[in-house]
């Protein structure tokens, strides 16, 4: 039996489209040779491609996760994918991972790779892996990022509505609103403000999850830098509370915040995360508390323990120290 003619050693190394092979000079019998094995419509893998690697700077293999972030999808992969669906895009839980966004559990390691496509589109999936949605979008709701077509972040809410729960949809709106921090966020402005978000909503009707997606739209708020804040500042609400302020400050000037709080009342919640467990940030922890206690101010702290009993006990003491502490 013939061997087959090597191939470009970029076609070697993960998913490549017919055009890609094209390019490389590949005639169209080589692709039918036993050593390549078509995966979708028009895309190819080599039977000995190297192991695929992301390609996007500080981000894992794909299946794999860094604690609380979801899995990267291999962007050579879905560069080749692209290549092949033209008239598509990345959507829904793909979109999220591409912009590095945190979902929940459940979703965190879904492998499926979701592309959007015009309702008049005649696009067909034919690979396990693909999802195709058909779907109506309007200007601006598809972008350019890592050099692949996504849903735009507002788009992504959108898309996810039907998919989380409301309280989910707030701790992703509130991602998407929050301003980054320098040096521990990729990007410098955030992805949507609390308008384009509700605009983005509110510009499609009739659609599953829209009445959900409305009510988590109003209730998303710039300042929470975690999940578990959001979750925090949703059950003190669901519970008859006022809303707190979040980042609040001691005082004007001080150089402090806290998570979330009652200015009048001198309420701060700080919620300790796994993060706040090293020496060094339980000794800034301790500044900053003493700062607000020195300005007559009660100190509530909450963990993750909190977090999975729905922060019952937290609500509680906030709701006696209210009444106790309120003009």
């Amino acid at each position: 039996m013939k061997t087959p003619r090597p191939l470009p050693v970029p076609l070697r190394r993960g998913v490549f489209s017919r055009r890609q092979a094209q390019e490389y000079g590949v005639p169209p019998k080589r692709l039918r040779a036993r050593d390549i094995i078509p995966v979708a419509r028009g895309l190819y893998l080599w039977a000995h491609a190297e192991d695929s690697e992301s390609t996007h700077p500080g981000t894992t293999h794909p299946g794999t996760t860094r604690p609380g972030t979801t899995s990267t999808p291999d962007l050579r992969h879905l560069r080749a994918l692209q290549d092949g669906y033209q008239d598509s895009w990345f959507s829904h839980t793909t979109a999220a991972q591409l912009f590095g966004l945190r979902l929940p559990s459940r979703w965190q390691h879904d492998e499926t790779i979701h592309i959007s496509r015009l309702l008049i589109s005649t696009t067909v999936t034919r690979a396990p892996e693909l999802r195709s949605h058909a779907v109506v979008v309007n200007d601006g709701e598809v972008v350019t990022h890592l050099g692949l077509h996504v849903s735009r972040p507002a788009r992504i809410f959108f898309d996810l509505m039907d998919r989380l729960n409301e309280r989910e949809l707030v701790a992703l709106g509130d991602q998407l609103v929050r301003h980054p921090r320098p040096g521990l966020d990729a990007h410098t402005t955030p992805w949507e403000t609390p308008a384009s978000l509700a605009e983005v909503v509110g510009s499609h009707r009739k659609t599953r999850g829209i009445v959900t997606g409305r009510r988590a739209a109003a209730r998303v708020r710039i300042g929470a830098d975690s999940h578990p804040e959001t979750m925090l500042r949703l059950a003190i609400e669901d519970a008859g509370l006022p809303e707190p302020t979040l980042q609040v400050r001691p005082s004007p000037r001080s150089v402090y915040t806290g998570d979330l709080g009652y200015e009048d009342a001198k309420i701060v919640l700080q919620y300790d995360g796994g993060t706040h467990f090293t020496a060094q940030q339980q000794a800034r922890d301790q500044r900053r508390n003493h700062a607000f206690a020195h300005d007559g101010w009660l100190v509530i702290l909450v963990n993750v323990e909190d977090l999975r009993e729905d922060f019952r006990h937290v609500i509680d003491r906030l709701a006696s120290a209210l009444d106790a502490r309120s003009p």
